[in-house]
């Protein structure tokens, strides 16, 4: 048997792990971690869209007293916490978080509210419903591992190929960018200075960013928008093989070269010769 090890597109798994825990009687959460920007938020949403399920979102910011008070008026329902890194630091709320994932007594999901000096909406609740994290980050404490265990952990790795084309994809759609030939070309503006060690500070927002500077500076918007980009920490050298690697028109490997590092062109080829890098090794 041939085993297709091609990734799975991110909603479509996403979508599959919602309709597994639902039907669960022991998995309880789905968790999406990954870097800010590349569209965690907006995959899960589309896959609660095709799987016609309506979660319900705590929002942004949120205090132990308002987390238990929502679950409790949503405690059979689809929970939605998205960039809410303060219910991670605080004990309390991840205590609820813990306790509604985890079966108590008579394997029975109980969030209580323990403290007498804020008025909660009930003592006590049975939690039936489900809960779907958005996060970059989730815990690694004993309560974090152990509501991890009662679900599934999805992480939205972005490699620099599939950065690219995401980032080109995204220009291309009206929708979000009405003057689309202008939007592909800061796209491919962004990819010449998009490298593994500059990733991690790239994403979608980097692209409206550029946008942006284009339509209001459309004579000036490359040298704004490339002051605002992180500078490569590669040496020279380490530059040159890189871009080579990427299948690039040597002339356009020249001026990204220069771009990035304020050396003359002829700095590149005096590199490339040191590398003993050939024309045919770009083919």
């Amino acid at each position: 048997m041939v085993i297709d090890k091609t990734r799975m597109n991110h909603v479509s798994a996403i979508k599959k792990y919602i309709e597994a825990i639902i039907d669960a009687d022991d998995m309880h959460a789905l968790i999406i971690e990954g870097d800010a920007g590349w569209g965690k938020t907006t995959s899960v949403e589309e896959a609660l869209r095709l799987s016609r399920i309506e979660a319900f979102n705590l929002g942004a910011y949120s205090t132990p007293l308002n987390f238990y008070n929502f679950l409790a008026e949503h405690s059979d329902g689809i929970i939605l916490l998205d960039d809410c890194a303060g219910i991670f630091n605080d004990p309390s709320a991840m205590a609820i978080l813990k306790a509604a994932t985890w079966p108590s007594r008579g394997n029975k999901r109980l969030v209580k509210w323990g403290s007498t000096s804020s008025k909660a909406a009930t003592d006590e609740f049975e939690f039936f419903g489900k809960l779907i994290v958005v996060c970059n980050s989730f815990p690694k404490t004993a309560d974090g591992e152990a509501i991890k265990s009662r679900g599934y952990t999805r992480k939205i790795n972005i490699t620099l190929t599939e950065a690219k084309k995401l980032l080109m994809e995204a220009a291309s759609q009206k929708r979000w960018y009405p003057k689309t030939k202008l939007a592909v070309e800061v796209a491919d503006f962004l990819l010449g200075h998009v490298t593994e060690s500059s990733l991690s500070q790239i994403s979608f927002r980097t692209l409206k960013k550029g946008y942006r500077l284009a339509e209001v500076h459309p004579d000036s918007w490359q040298e704004l928008f490339a002051d605002t980009l992180p500078k490569t920490s590669m040496n020279p050298e380490s530059l040159v093989k890189e871009l080579s690697a990427q299948g690039l028109k040597v002339k356009d490997q020249a001026r990204i070269f220069s771009e990035k590092t304020g050396l003359k062109v002829r700095s590149f080829y005096n590199y490339r010769k040191d590398a003993k890098i050939s024309r045919s090794k770009d083919l």
